[in-house]
């Protein structure tokens, strides 16, 4: 929307076409849109040389100028000349690589930076959803945070802006919407509500609980957190008492096993056998 809405020239993404170029006889009018702008991915291109004979092409390292403009020591820490013009070596073993880039000075102040604006928009943010209440508009929430998030980001290098922005939208999408229609209808309302569903013959049939504005995990862990852990001792009990007998009817339960004539193992049928 930003880019429609501002008419920027994204480079394989969106440009603005003149009419001039849409009625030249090459077009003719057809705005089918691979004809204005190459969407495709840039060709991986493989050096021969390289493969071969080791080392790594300076073209593939100058291809991530955007790091080395924001990291400018780091290239030098890790690459050095190498055995012939044209290719560079690592000056560490490839396994170290990762940890060499994490505990870097350089990578280590953009992720501060980037931590930085992260809290700063947390902040704002919390501000924001503690003023939300009953009779609130949850786009108009959701726009507020989200387009803050934007702007954050946008001057921060080599991330995505439009990137951290999908991640809220889709926790959007998943959990929060529903967090704030609720509010938005109910208020700050944390009530747990049984499910009880009536069989064909009128029975009624208790399914447990939920609680739609906090999540059951969250009311458990706060109040029933001793019943919690006694149930994952039991349910790991019973999982490995089941190990077990799977392992007996394997054992046994082939033609010519002990078990092996039974329909089925039950405690009746094997004391019978």
């Amino acid at each position: 929307m930003d880019t429609f809405a501002r008419g920027q020239d994204v480079p394989r993404y969106a440009r603005m076409v003149p009419f001039d170029e849409i009625a030249d006889t090459k077009n003719d009018f057809n705005l089918n849109i691979p004809r204005y702008i190459d969407a495709s991915e840039p060709e991986d291109l493989h050096d021969i040389s390289a493969h071969l004979r080791g080392g790594i092409p300076e073209r593939d390292v100058e291809a991530l100028g955007a790091f080395w403009r924001v990291m400018p020591s780091l290239r030098a820490s890790l690459f050095e000349p190498g055995d012939r013009p044209g290719y560079v070596q690592l000056r560490i073993s490839a396994a170290e690589v990762k940890a060499h880039i994490l505990a870097h000075a350089e990578f280590a102040a953009l992720r501060a930076q980037v931590t930085c604006r992260f809290v700063e928009w947390r902040e704002a943010s919390a501000r924001t959803l503690a003023e939300y209440g009953e009779g609130s508009h949850p786009k108009v929430l959701i726009s507020t945070v989200a387009e803050d998030l934007l702007a954050r980001f946008k001057s921060v290098p080599l991330l995505d802006a439009y990137a951290v922005y999908q991640h809220l939208m889709d926790y959007w999408a998943a959990t929060l919407q529903d967090d704030a229609y609720s509010i938005a209808a109910d208020g700050w309302v944390a009530r747990p509500v049984r499910i009880v569903e009536t069989n064909k013959k009128g029975q009624a049939k208790d399914k447990g609980w939920v609680c739609d504005l906090v999540p059951k995990r969250l009311v458990v862990a706060r109040w029933f957190a001793a019943e919690k852990a006694a149930l994952d001792g039991a349910q790991a009990e019973l999982d490995a008492v089941s190990a077990s007998l799977t392992e007996v009817e394997e054992e046994h339960g082939g033609e010519d096993g002990a078990l092996g004539t039974l329909e089925k193992l039950g405690p009746k049928e094997v004391k019978a056998q």
